[in-house]
């Protein structure tokens, strides 16, 4: 969807950039056909089936393997669509948090835009169209941290994971299929999110005749796939904290420790050779780290940081699940 809206954004003039037609138009329109491919599911999953399975009846050794087990891809997207619509009509915490974050987005551009005018040299010399676009981001990684927790810990409260351990008694498989799934939903949320609001926030920026960036830009798509990546990671990261405390309650304040509080109270304490090795691998240091580099460590460095903290947390989840009853 993004790379769709972002193509045809370019390619149509909506968003200020170049736009060589293969890296807009052609990018844009097989997103697209993906895009409607996925959503004919919903009412072609049945024939769509029957088809894959006439394939693989007429095939032979491992093509037919392959073609049963494209075969129940269709009803798996239909299921999925269909939870996504549930989620739509209930109003899900996700999809108001993504309108909410994109709200954000928008209205720190239109506030810093609107006062460009007024603003001294000094100031805007000052003035970075991208970091103000980005400043719901802290917003976005403890929605997506406590989302990740919610994932698990709703199972828990409701009784529903000690049928899932019934019938699957192989909890580490369970974990790793939860977090595949929570990553790739993470991940897709996260990039409707950025380039909605990149696009947006630098389309009103551009509005008020105040400087501002394309996607073209130099460092300015790596910095919204680096967003995409902290706010996938501080999804995972809620995921695999909420398997260790199996409380929503619980989950929600560890996040918010986490990811907030203990990062500004370790700004608080006088630095000395403890802090210094410890406070800038905290996840939210890491990762502005990562969008706004500093001096200290490289972005690189944050990136293997962040990628840690989720190694660490799922190898502590997977054990937390063999030592414990549900």
């Amino acid at each position: 969807m993004g790379l769709a809206t972002a193509g045809f954004g370019l390619w149509l003039g909506l968003f200020p950039g170049p736009a060589p037609i293969g890296l807009t138009l052609i990018p844009a329109s097989i997103a697209t056909a993906v895009i409607l491919l996925v959503l004919s599911m919903l009412y072609l999953d049945a024939p769509a089936e029957r088809l894959l399975g006439r394939r693989a009846a007429r095939s032979t050794g491992r093509a037919a393997a392959r073609w049963r087990r494209a075969a129940t891809w269709p009803r798996t997207i239909h299921s999925g669509l269909v939870a996504a619509l549930d989620m739509v009509r209930r109003r899900d915490p996700s999809l108001l948090g993504a309108v909410a974050s994109i709200g954000l987005a928008d209205l720190a551009a239109k506030n810093n835009a609107a006062g460009w005018a007024h603003l001294d040299a000094a100031q805007k010399a000052q003035f970075d169209p991208l970091a103000i676009n980005f400043n719901f981001v802290i917003v976005g990684i403890l929605l997506f941290g406590v989302l990740g927790a919610l994932v698990v810990t709703n199972e828990y409260g409701s009784g529903l994971i000690r049928a899932t351990f019934a019938a699957t008694p192989q909890r580490g498989l369970i974990l790793a299929a939860k977090a595949v799934l929570a990553g790739l939903l993470s991940f897709a949320l996260a990039v409707v999110i950025v380039f909605t609001a990149f696009f947006t926030g630098q389309a009103i920026i551009s509005g008020a005749h105040a400087p501002h960036v394309s996607l073209g830009d130099h460092n300015v798509l790596g910095h919204l796939l680096g967003t995409v990546y902290y706010m996938t990671a501080a999804g995972l990261i809620g995921l695999f904290t909420g398997v260790l405390v199996r409380s929503a309650a619980a989950a929600i304040t560890s996040m918010f420790g986490l990811l907030l509080v203990l990062p500004l109270l370790a700004d608080k304490i006088r630095p000395d050779a403890v802090t210094r090795h410890t406070v800038p691998y905290l996840p939210l240091n890491l990762g502005d780290e990562m969008l706004h580099h500093h001096p200290g460590l490289s972005p690189g460095t944050a990136v293997a940081g962040l990628a840690a903290w989720v190694l660490v947390l799922a190898a502590a989840a997977a054990f937390s699940l063999r030592g414990r009853d549900a």
